[in-house]
């Protein structure tokens, strides 16, 4: 894609409403972004204008219409990209090709091929209701109505009106009238469900802006190239009415945590909150100075969207791409990398973003555009940001070191697992179940769905098998309210009361713990299952890269008993040795199809696949689990080394509560399950911890004291009474493991009593964190 340049922004900031028309300036400044974002070229110039037929049709494109079309990515809709990248050429500003520029023969095939739709668009010779009514039994635009429609109602509001909007823009002072009154009626039309009371399901979140982008277009065009002021006014006011936090549940739009929400309840930030984006940035840039632009809270509003976006990212070493996590992008992780779709890099101009960012004095925006936009990433950690997020709205935690990038994605009544539409993502129900994606090199997951293994998603505790996997099951809303966790902004734990929303036949509580020095720890309590489905969780399902080895003995495919330690690929795993630990590790070459998760017509997929999963003891699954999680270790040797002298230790993992300690003994952190609270002991300070409401905490021990971290994962909470209790006398070294006892240095010298009572917070703020002092010394 070609860049905007720095010089435009110049150019951005030195117009002002005073000083230019500005539906004028609106149109000028419109103009390079439609030229930048139709990836025309010479080349394709040439082979389009070589290729189109009399008819005004081209070979490579399959125009199959109306119920036998394909919903997602609508084939036909390359008759526009194929016209946009040649009326881009015509216009000017493609490198290399003012050859086309303005040549009368390149504008006759323009014409040809803008006629051969606008006479077969369904307004034309089928029916209006096609727009988003196809193919509905008994309706008005029924299988069967001529004209160029598909059932997808996407195609027909945003994606062909959006590709005929730019392309007449660019053409606009060219136009016959027959090209213009086509022109308008295209993209008026999309805009008309703006108007409808109430408006469709589909007016909401990002497709609001893809729709408002349609209407300027429209604008640009109307009152027989003039400009229709109120429209693109009409235009912006949604815009601006969207770029809001949008505090309530199940509603689409940017959350008070800065994720994005799309179809209720899914963190879809590499989505549709990245084409939210993309409109907002492009839309913004163009209204800088004039009476369309933004109001500073509009300003503020996507600031934060795109903070929390930056911390979603990470990067391929190895390709040197940057990408979204694979959790918000959802759906489309149906699609390999060479499909182009959202899981090929974060689709975003980034001098783009920075240019806005300038333009607003937003640092976030600046940040974003700028830290991403390392040429050669030398590690995972895309743009250097480190630290721990919660994101409480979307019940998802990142977990940022150095050399890594760890993701958590929980479930509550408040979220739903993930989605099925247009037939992709049809075996995606346990995405949310707490799946759990450690990027090292970045190249841990990549393409690797088609043969992937949906009943073993990374991170998750599940009764393998015994949920029906197909697209419509895919998307459900949880059962608990408990999902969330409490952050220091270093460290965090994340925790989840988690019930099958479907079968109701799997139940337990789960707790990941994000420590310092890159450890992580995880406890597996309560597990409750009516079915005989054998139970796992799931240590990871990946691309396989070099030897594994059990116990420091390189292995293949097998099931180990009393395992204590797992490697591979840099990241290690640590069992306690009582536990007495069933492991089975996969090591396969698989074929898949990429058809059989979604419309992707790429060849098979075979790929080395690496899973590794801890069995459960169906005779004894109220037993507790641990293990301890080291990513990015060099080698097995190192990983042992940093094992012995880094392994958290489990403090309690009870249906009670789950609390861990870090190896330097300063800092721990619980999941309280109850709605009651509970009791904690920790040993190594003598400190016995009360609580009155299931909340998550993290303590730790600073120079300046003893600071509490605490939230309500359940949103409902209002306020908690916490106690601490010290005995004040020095405890004996010891070298025990698990519940009972743990290594110390002494015990703490502060106040032998505190009680605190916390308000909470409540409404948008629900379920973030709060800090504050349990005492003014502490035990280290």
């Amino acid at each position: 894609m070609r860049l905007v340049t720095v010089g435009f922004l110049a150019a951005l900031l030195s117009v002002g409403s005073a000083q230019a028309d500005d539906i004028q300036t609106l149109y000028d400044r419109r103009l390079p972004f439609i030229v930048a974002g139709s990836n025309s070229s010479a080349n394709k110039t040439q082979t389009y204008l070589t290729s189109l037929r009399a008819d005004g049709t081209w070979p490579d494109v399959n125009y199959t219409t109306g119920c036998n079309a394909q919903r997602a990515n609508w084939p036909a809709s390359q008759h526009w990209y194929h016209l946009l990248a040649v009326a881009a050429a015509y216009h000017g500003g493609v490198d290399g090709a003012d050859q086309y520029v303005k040549n009368p023969d390149v504008r006759a095939a323009i014409s040809r091929a803008m006629e051969y739709w606008f006479a077969n668009d369904f307004s034309t010779i089928g029916n209006g209701a096609c727009m988003d009514s196809g193919g509905v039994q008994g309706g008005l635009c029924p299988c069967g109505t001529p004209g160029l429609w598909n059932t997808n109602w996407f195609s027909n509001v945003i994606l062909i009106p959006g590709l005929v909007g730019d392309t007449c823009v660019l053409l606009r002072d060219e136009l016959t009238p027959t090209e213009l009154s086509n022109c308008t009626l295209i993209t008026a039309r999309a805009y008309t469900p703006f108007y409808r009371n109430p408006p469709p399901g589909y007016v909401s979140g990002a497709n609001i802006l893809d729709m408002a982008s349609v209407g300027v277009s429209a604008g640009l065009l109307e009152n027989n190239r003039t400009g229709n002021a109120s429209r693109i006014s009409d235009a912006y006011e949604r815009v601006h009415n969207e770029v809001v936090i949008q505090p309530e549940y199940l509603v689409d739009g940017i959350k008070p945590d800065g994720s994005f929400q799309q179809h209720n309840g899914l963190i879809y930030d590499g989505n549709y909150g990245k084409d939210f984006s993309n409109a907002v940035i492009q839309m913004e840039l163009q209204a800088v100075g004039t009476q369309f632009q933004a109001a500073q809270s509009i300003k503020d509003a996507f600031g934060q969207h795109i903070g929390g976006a930056r911390w979603m990212t990470f990067a391929n070493t190895l390709t040197k791409v940057v990408h979204w996590d694979m959790t918000v992008i959802v759906r489309m992780i149906s699609w390999p990398v060479s499909n182009n779709q959202a899981s090929s890099n974060i689709k975003m101009n980034l001098t783009q973003v920075a240019q806005l960012g300038e333009a607003w004095n937003q640092d976030d925006l600046t940040h974003f555009g700028t830290d991403l936009a390392d040429p050669n990433p030398k590690t995972a950690n895309a743009g250097s940001l480190n630290g721990n997020r919660l994101f409480w709205y979307s019940d998802y935690m990142v977990h940022r070191t150095r050399n890594t990038v760890t993701t958590v994605r929980m479930l509550s009544n408040r979220t739903a697992t993930s989605e099925c539409v247009n037939s992709q993502n049809p075996k995606g129900f346990h995405l949310g179940d707490g799946a759990v994606y450690t990027y090292t090199t970045g190249a841990e997951y990549e393409d690797m769905y088609a043969t992937f293994d949906f009943n073993m998603v990374p991170g998750t505790t599940t009764d393998y098998g015994n949920t029906p996997l197909n697209c419509n099951t895919t998307q459900q809303y949880g059962v608990d309210s408990y999902a969330g966790g409490a952050s220091t902004g270093s460290v965090g734990i994340a925790a989840m009361r988690y019930k099958n929303p479907l079968t109701g036949a799997l139940s337990f509580n789960k707790a990941y713990f994000f420590f310092d020095d890159n450890v992580q720890h995880v406890l597996v309590n309560n597990i409750v299952s009516t079915s005989p489905a054998p139970v796992f969780s799931v240590l990871d399902q990946r691309l396989r890269t070099g030897d594994i080895y059990v116990d420091s003995q390189s292995v293949t495919s097998g099931n180990y008993s009393n395992v204590k330690s797992l490697w591979h690929a840099g990241t290690g795993y640590v069992f306690p040795e009582v536990q007495d630990t069933d492991v089975s590790v996969e090591a396969e070459t698989k074929t898949g199809s990429w058809a059989s998760i979604g419309t992707s017509t790429k060849p098979l997929s075979t790929k080395d696949m690496f899973s590794a999963w801890i069995v459960h003891d169906l005779a004894n699954l109220t037993k507790p689990i641990e293990y301890s999680v080291f990513p990015a270790t060099h080698n097995a040797h190192d990983f042992l080394g940093k094992a012995a002298r880094c392994t958290p230790q489990t403090i309690a993992n009870t249906d009670v509560v789950s609390a861990a300690v870090d190896s330097t003994r300063r800092t721990f952190a619980a999941a309280f399950w109850k709605p009651e609270g509970g009791t904690l002991y920790v040993p190594h300070v003598g400190l016995t911890l009360s609580v009155d409401k299931p909340i998550a905490l993290v303590v730790k021990a600073t120079g300046g004291g003893v600071e509490l971290s605490v939230a309500d994962p359940t949103h409902g909470c209002g306020s908690v009474t916490i106690g601490a209790t010290w005995v004040a006398k020095r405890h004996r070294r010891s070298d025990c493991i698990g519940d009972h006892c743990l290594h110390v240095r002494r015990g703490y010298s502060g106040p032998a009593q505190v009680t605190l009572t916390i308000e909470l917070p409540t409404g948008a703020m629900a379920g973030s964190t709060v800090t504050r002092k349990l005492g003014e010394h502490n035990w280290v």
